[in-house]
């Protein structure tokens, strides 16, 4: 009996090698920092943070990260774990903005996806990487960093709760694309594009 036990642990450990082994390869393939790919969601989930689950259209999807605590839900495209902390990436198809400084909104986000990593995975955050069509940029997750995500988390809960209590929330920017692709233009009174009926 001990040595049909001996020959599952033996069996086990395999698996579990041929599965970093697959996972570092898919890695290098995407062009990702090294280290073994522990979630992702572009298409080829790998279930190592939870069970995967099947989306809307019927394909097999990461589930998404959720923190209670911060009432933060997220599903970055890759997390990859090197060493002794896991780096959140962020894939974006535009190219990287001219001075190669990413753009404020996608920091905040990566800075999101930082939050929940260590949130809800208990893991060490030190950067993120914000992969652009041209070129990749590392952001450091400092505490500065850290302490304006929280601050951003809860600016919005409190315009949310705002917008819920039926007080009017009002835009905050200037920047007509971004009116373009918010699912609230169509019921937005300060909506800088025109709605074609």
């Amino acid at each position: 009996m001990n040595w049909l036990a001996l020959l599952l642990l033996c069996l086990l450990a395999a698996a579990a090698a041929l599965a970093r082994f697959a996972a570092a390869r898919a890695s290098k393939r995407a062009g990702l920092p090294l280290g073994s790919l522990l979630y992702n969601d572009t298409g080829r989930p790998v279930g190592r943070v939870a069970p995967t689950e099947v989306g809307r259209e019927g394909r097999k999807q990461e589930r998404p990260l959720v923190s209670e605590r911060l009432a933060l839900v997220g599903r970055p495209d890759y997390l990859i774990e090197s060493e002794d902390h896991v780096v959140p990436v962020e894939v974006k198809s535009a190219t990287c903005p001219a001075g190669g400084r990413p753009y404020d909104s996608h920091v905040a986000q990566l800075a999101a996806y930082c939050l929940l990593v260590e949130d809800v995975l208990g893991a060490t955050v030190t950067y993120g990487i914000v992969k652009y069509r041209d070129r990749e940029v590392r952001v450091e997750y400092t505490p500065e960093l850290r302490e304006s995500a929280l601050a951003l988390i809860d600016e919005m809960k409190a315009e949310m709760a705002a917008a819920a209590a039926g007080e009017e929330v009002h835009r905050s920017h200037e920047d007509p694309r971004r009116c373009a692709g918010c699912s609230l233009r169509d019921v937005c009174s300060e909506s800088l594009v025109s709605i074609d009926v």
